[in-house]
Parts: C-alpha cells; structure tokens; sequence
C-alpha cells in the first residue's frame, strides 16, 4: 500500500539577496496592492509576480539584465 505525503499549506523560509532597486520594485507594488484596498505583504507580492510570470523572450531578456548585474554571473575571460 503506497501512502501519500500530506501537502502543507504552509510555505517554506528561503533567503533572497536583492538588490536595493528590486526591494524599492516590491515596495512599489506592496503600496499599489495596499492602494487597492487589498491586504498585503512583500512575500505574497513575490509569489504573486511568480504566478504572472510567463516563460518568454521578455522573461529571458530580464534574466539576462538581472544576471549582467549579478557578481556571481560575471562572463569568463
């Protein structure tokens, strides 16, 4: 008999490290979510952009502008 692993609603702590500008970015659409008389917090803004986001050219093309920025990516000699 084959027993199903119970699904938890709750979510798992994870550490992000951004960058100023992608904290102010939440923080704006925090401030418009909350504008829209909607509760809301920084990390269901984050899981929010996650469900919007699409697997396209505009997607890779932010990717690489968010990777051009990042010193762990830096492009090899």
């Amino acid at each position: 008999m084959t027993t199903k692993k119970a699904v938890s609603k709750r979510g798992k702590n994870v550490n992000l490290y951004l960058y100023d500008a992608d904290v102010a970015k939440i923080r704006e659409l925090v401030a418009y979510v909350a504008g829209n008389g909607l509760r809301v917090s920084e990390a269901l803004v984050v899981r929010t952009a996650l469900r919007v986001a699409e697997r396209d050219k505009q997607f890779l093309t932010a990717y690489e502008d968010a990777a051009s920025a990042d010193q762990r990516f830096k492009a090899e000699d």
